[in-house]
């Protein structure tokens, strides 16, 4: 039995993932996070693009629930991203006052790169499979976790607001991890039964979005909105 063989399909989508997502770690905005440095009007920024952001991304998952065949994985991603609906219990929402930030309000645009990263994700749940368009929405809670680990070793930023939001992202037995590792089992069954040309597309769906995750915090350290 081959390597190959053994391995989960999530994990295949990550070790081809993996040198963005180290490039994702390096980048100077996570680091002048778990420092402490990085200014809190770039944090402000890309807290506004990020709801922006999960407004999409639920509204993705919810196109694949509507697309999907199966009824007992449409209940299963309805259920799933039912937590972004309101946003209740999100790190946003609880820190919005504190940003300056009224989120039933909204007042500021997406800019370049969190619209680019956007139209793919609904690209791929309206033209796609389910496991397809699974495939392009996993980066983004996937590197999450993978940042909140990485980040979470040695002592926490000296700004409690960017310890906390570390603290959020952070793998654990309970929270944000176990929802994760849901999706991901999810993928798993779906490419279980898939052909290698849609494993191909998959797979390229998926380090597409790894790809806008890291242009997506590049353009909040910039905080940079469209050149024209």
């Amino acid at each position: 039995m081959s390597e190959q063989t053994l391995t989960r399909p999530a994990e295949r989508l990550r070790t081809a993932a993996m040198p963005v997502w180290r490039r994702i770690l390096e980048h100077p905005y996570l680091r002048e996070l778990k420092a402490g440095t990085l200014p809190e009007e770039t944090f402000r920024f890309y807290v506004q693009q990020d709801w922006l952001y999960l407004q999409e991304f639920t509204r993705a998952a919810a196109i694949i629930a509507g697309r999907c065949p199966d009824p007992a994985v449409m209940k299963f991603l309805l259920g799933w991203v039912q937590p972004l609906v309101d946003m209740e219990y999100h790190f946003h929402k609880k820190h919005a006052a504190q940003l300056g930030l009224d989120f039933d309000n909204i007042t500021w645009t997406m800019n370049e790169a969190n619209w680019a990263y956007t139209r793919h994700m609904l690209a791929a749940a309206h033209a796609g499979s389910t496991a397809e368009a699974l495939a392009a929405l996993l980066p983004c809670p996937c590197v999450y976790t993978y940042v909140g680990q990485k980040l979470s070793d040695g002592p926490p930023p000296p700004n409690p607001m960017y310890a906390e939001w570390i603290d959020f992202y952070r793998p654990g037995p309970e929270g944000y991890r176990p929802r994760v590792a849901a999706l991901e089992e999810l993928y798993d069954r779906l490419a279980a039964s898939a052909d290698a040309a849609t494993l191909a597309r998959c797979e390229q769906n998926y380090i597409i979005s790894s790809r806008y995750e890291w242009w997506f915090w590049d353009t909040a350290y910039r905080r940079q909105m469209w050149p024209v």
